[in-house]
């Protein structure tokens, strides 16, 4: 797009969280810290529960906690926005290569929430029920055995993942500092 703006959307199940125009946007993935900015090269990875952040043009600086999903870095024309009306109207002579071209990122999200929603509260006394949970596996593990297993590695597994949203919820909401995705 011009002026070096991508378009991004922020999907998950229940709704379109974001969608605006932006100048970069930050994340982790399993290979690394990521900032996508306009002219980044296609790519489809995945995301690291952590903190996700926009820089928007209109909106400032949108801070996320996402706990996991896949980001799509593509080239359009925007005629997708557009849809039928450029098969059924004569485009500049150049046809649909000469409408201009931009970069979009996509983020689809299991779970996200923008700092503003976050309850801090509520993920207060989740996390520390989850380092209760956690506490409570790890004291049926065997002495001295750090792989546990059957229906104590299941529950550990789900304690940690808990705790580790809850962290994330609470850094995102703080204003956290650090990059993004870490916690």
């Amino acid at each position: 797009m011009a002026g070096g703006l991508l378009r991004v959307v922020v999907v998950t199940p229940e709704e379109r969280l974001v969608d605006t125009m932006a100048s970069e946007v930050v994340a982790r993935s399993s290979d690394g810290d990521l900032t996508v900015l306009d002219g980044h090269a296609r790519l489809v990875t995945d995301v690291l529960p952590g903190e996700v952040r926009v820089v928007s043009e209109d909106e400032g600086t949108l801070r996320l906690a996402v706990h996991g999903g896949y980001l799509q870095v593509e080239h359009s024309t925007g005629a997708e926005d557009l849809g039928d009306e450029v098969a059924e109207s004569p485009v500049s002579p150049g046809g649909l290569a000469a409408l201009e071209w931009g970069t979009r990122v996509t983020l689809l999200a299991g779970v996200a929430e923008l700092s503003g929603q976050i309850d801090a509260t509520r993920a207060e006394l989740a996390k520390t029920q989850a380092m209760a949970r956690v506490e409570a596996a790890r004291g049926l593990l065997p002495s001295g055995d750090d792989e546990p297993g059957g229906d104590v590695a299941v529950e550990l597994a789900d304690a940690e993942a808990a705790l580790r949203r809850a962290e994330v919820r609470l850094e995102v909401a703080s204003g956290g500092g650090g990059r993004a995705g870490e916690g």
